[in-house]
């Protein structure tokens, strides 16, 4: 179910008045007319029905009303929030790609999306970039219904990330995903989940992979080597495929 995500400093006003994206976004990417409903949620995940009153060049306005449920149109789904936060840690891939990791991990439901710096990235970290991807995120979320507020959060070292992920989201396992070479024995994705209540974490490495002091180091953190019998992956479709597994599994569990 499409939704549309409020601004930030809404407060519950009666009517409110919207220009530049979030105009273009109700009259022209849903095409609403006057008179047409679409369900809005505020920062706090609180539910407004939304009615567009008024079009006009460059403006709209929407009267508003609180609702204790979510409102049923043709496209409503039933609410799904998943059980368990996944963190993903994604180290930096070339040109665009973070793009649409951001926006499919988003659409599935990921907490957080943390860009990392490693030793085989080519891509630079970029801080001021973290405004553009929160636009992202707030597209895909309206696009997808999903009812997990998405962040992604600014770029952090590789060493960093075990620290990151227990003092940030108070996790404790974590994955990387790897052909792994350290140990003989493969771990079973479905038994490493077993007893443990979330949230999750799975970094995903650059187009070059991780060094094997990175994993050494991964590993001392507390993340656990995956090996997923499958094909050889891109980097960003590795991303989603690691999401897909943990989200199955620990719905099964």
């Amino acid at each position: 179910m499409r939704i549309f995500l409020l601004p930030p400093d809404f407060c519950g006003q009666e009517t409110l008045t919207l220009s530049g994206s979030d105009c273009n976004y109700i009259v022209n990417v849903l095409r609403l007319k006057e008179g047409r409903e679409i369900t809005g949620r505020d920062a706090s995940g609180k539910t407004w029905l939304l009615t567009l009153t008024k079009i006009r060049k460059g403006s709209c306005t929407l009267s508003v009303r609180e609702v204790s449920e979510t409102p049923q149109t043709t496209d409503t789904l039933p609410e799904n929030r998943p059980s368990r936060e996944i963190i993903l840690y994604q180290c930096l891939p070339k040109g665009r790609k973070i793009d649409e990791i951001i926006k499919r991990a988003t659409e599935m439901g990921v907490r957080a999306i943390v860009p990392v710096r490693s030793r085989n990235c080519i891509a630079e970290a970029n801080e001021n970039r973290t405004t553009r991807y929160m636009a992202m995120v707030k597209e895909a979320v309206q696009q997808s219904g999903s009812l997990v507020p998405t962040e992604v959060t600014a770029p952090v070292d590789i060493k960093d990330v075990p620290l990151n992920f227990k003092n940030t989201y108070c996790g404790e396992k974590g994955f990387f995903f790897h052909q792994n070479r350290l140990t003989e024995t493969q771990r079973n994705l479905l038994q490493a989940l077993q007893g443990t209540a979330g949230p999750y974490a799975v970094i995903i490495g650059p187009e070059g992979g991780f060094t094997d002091e990175e994993c050494e180091l991964l590993m001392a953190g507390g993340f656990e080597p995956i090996l997923l019998k499958t094909n050889i992956l891109r980097c960003e479709t590795a991303a989603l495929y690691a999401v897909a597994a943990l989200q199955t599994i620990s719905e099964s569990l």
